[in-house]
Order: structure tokens, then C-alpha cells, then sequence
């Protein structure tokens, strides 16, 4: 499971803002991000989370994605035939 939970630092202590769905003693992985620096909105925000997103594509996973853009997506989609570059 993958979730993104705000917190509080408090004392030591970091304290979930809303409830988690966990075991009580599960151990979990905790990547930490201060707000202050989370891009707000606009396009700082879009590559943001393109570059968030696009950790979690393995790297072989690039190699059979076309480079034609959008110009046969006809045929990725419908199985037209493909127009010359």
C-alpha cells in the first residue's frame, strides 16, 4: 500500500492528521517531505508529480513506449496502420 498522510512533528513524535489503515506494530517506510516545499500549483506542481510518478516506471518499461507522440496513436489504439514519420 502506498498513502500520503500528512503530519505533525512534534516532540520527537510524528502524529498522523487523519486515520491510517494499519496493523498496530506494522512497520512502515516514511519518506518525508516538508510542505513548505511542496510546489503549490501551476506547472512547478505538474512536474512535480510527473517526476513523482515517474520513479515508480521501471527503467525497461521506457524502452517499448513509442516515440512517435501522438501522431499513429490511431494505430496504438485502433490498430490502424501507422503513418510514416
Amino acid at each position: 500500500m502506498v498513502a500520503s498522510v500528512k503530519a505533525r512533528y512534534a516532540n520527537g513524535v510524528l502524529t498522523p492528521l487523519e486515520p491510517l489503515d494499519l496493523e498496530e506494530g506494522e512497520e512502515v517506510t516514511l519518506s518525508i517531505e516538508n510542505s513548505a516545499a511542496t510546489p503549490g500549483r501551476g506547472l512547478a506542481a505538474v512536474v512535480a508529480k510527473v517526476k513523482e510518478l515517474q520513479q515508480d516506471i521501471p527503467p525497461d518499461a521506457w524502452k517499448v513506449l513509442p516515440t512517435d507522440g501522438a501522431k499513429n496513436y490511431k494505430h496504438y489504439l485502433y490498430g490502424h496502420p501507422k503513418e510514416d514519420a
